[in-house]
């Protein structure tokens, strides 16, 4: 009975349920939302942990201009694995059906003093289909599907120690993918190398908490898009990227308020290959030869190198705060208001080559600049259900939107027989009405089991 008794008290179960939703852009020509729901259920009985998930995501992105593509990727995942917890070593193992399986290692004192962390996971992941849609669609040319699977290895270290009122954690993440060829007719293959450095910081005062980190992010990425045809591979696509990420923030939580400053930089690069088969895109390669025997004077006949740079950074700053209601029986409202300064600049290179009667070849060249600028607030609205006792359970539903005060953005074209300039601005009057709800509006709702 006694035994018994102590195995009942050192059982703990938690249940999860969660849906979200990211609708950032929803225009004619720009689209791009996030949609999850997720359920995850955990176990633990003493020292030894067991847990489940099974989560559903779907990401969706279109963009128009000459030429649209459109990406869709659609996730069911279902994971499940364990963790045992020893005086001075903590081991887990988790497999999904990506598929992907990682292993778990962490090395700590009986204290919080210090704790070593490592972990590596190797598998598969479908990064959805991306589908190019030509102006005109014929009986030999319609849309192109292209499915992305990439395979990786990735692997994780970090550090953490508590000392007094103060807590640091240090960490280093890498991802490495190696190129595949599927028996597919159109896929594309990568190879990325990225590394990810983080610092956190907290220190916990009598009725208040500081937090700060940073995160550096830096990637080298080649995508390849092949047709296969029997025997034959034929790149249609070929773009070496770099970018680097910048992410702080700095956070102060003082009894029912929170007041917090984030930044984040992103820059990037594609540069272009003078090579032979080596152009940035060359739609005439994804199509057998008989479509292309027909299509002398088509688009398809074009091909792209292409040199961009992108830098963007974002800036944003504000507060929340929440009221408790209640004992056994709380509800808890919150709201925030921050407000976010955005900046980004892209500029595009592109040389066009094309293919005419008897072999002949012209090219041309477009430069492009586009500088976008936005200055506005995100405003945050919730709540939480909670119920004590012995069975502790939450409701939470909250939703964000985004209300720009102002948005302009400059464009400039230059073509090698001129130069264009068009600038256009878009004041408060202008955007809200046909941005809110559609752009830049995140909800979710969640709950929480504990027994």
């Amino acid at each position: 009975m006694g035994l018994a008794a102590n195995a009942a008290l050192a059982t703990q179960n938690i249940g999860l349920a969660d849906c979200g939703g990211l609708f950032l852009l929803h225009q004619d020509d720009k689209q791009f939302s996030i949609k999850s729901c997720g359920i995850k259920d955990s176990s633990q009985i003493r020292n030894f942990k067991v847990y489940g998930a099974f989560t559903h995501t779907a990401v969706q992105g279109r963009y128009t201009d000459s030429w649209s593509v459109k990406s869709l990727s659609k996730l069911n995942v279902g994971s499940a694995g364990f963790e045992s917890h020893y005086k001075y070593i903590t081991l887990g193992v988790s497999v999904n059906t990506f598929p992907m399986i990682t292993s778990n290692i962490s090395v700590h004192r009986e204290d919080s003093l210090f704790k070593a962390n490592a972990s590596i996971a190797r598998g598969s992941i479908n990064l959805g289909n991306i589908s190019w849609i030509p102006d005109k669609e014929t009986e030999s040319v319609g849309t192109i599907s292209v499915d992305w699977q990439t395979h990786v290895l990735y692997k994780h270290l970090s550090a953490e120690s508590k000392i007094g009122s103060n807590f640091i954690n240090l960490s280093f993440d890498q991802i490495q993918t190696t190129p595949h060829n599927p028996e597919k007719e159109h896929y594309i293959r990568d190879s990325a190398n990225v590394f990810i450095l983080g610092a956190k910081y907290r220190h916990d005062f009598s009725t208040s908490r500081l937090d700060a980190g940073y995160t550096f992010a830096s990637a080298d990425a080649t995508l390849y898009g092949i047709f296969h045809s029997e025997n034959s591979r034929k790149r249609f696509l070929y773009a070496p990227i770099e970018a680097a990420l910048h992410l702080g923030y700095l956070k102060w939580d003082w009894e029912s308020w929170r007041t917090r400053l984030a930044y984040a930089n992103l820059s990037g690069t594609l540069k272009s290959n003078a090579s032979r088969y080596y152009e940035t895109l060359a739609p005439n390669r994804a199509l057998p030869p008989s479509a292309i025997q027909g299509l002398s004077f088509a688009f398809l006949q074009e091909m792209f190198r292409v040199d961009a740079d992108l830098n963007a950074y974002v800036f944003l700053g504000g507060f929340s705060k929440h009221w408790n209601f209640g004992t056994r029986y709380e509800f808890v409202p919150d709201a925030g208001l921050d407000f976010y300064r955005a900046s980004g600049e892209l500029k595009i290179k592109k040389d066009v080559e094309t293919t005419k009667v008897m072999g002949a070849s012209y090219a041309y060249s477009e430069d492009f600049q586009r500088n976008l600028s936005s200055f506005g607030s995100v405003l945050s609205l919730g709540f939480e259900l909670r119920k004590k006792g012995s069975v502790e359970v939450s409701l939470d539903y909250g939703i964000s939107q985004v209300i720009p005060f102002d948005i302009e953005h400059k464009d400039l074209n230059k073509e090698s027989d001129g130069l264009q300039k068009s600038s256009q601005s878009s004041s408060k009057s202008n955007s809200i009405s046909s941005l809110l709800f559609r752009n830049g509006f995140a909800t979710h709702l969640g709950l929480n089991a504990k027994f």
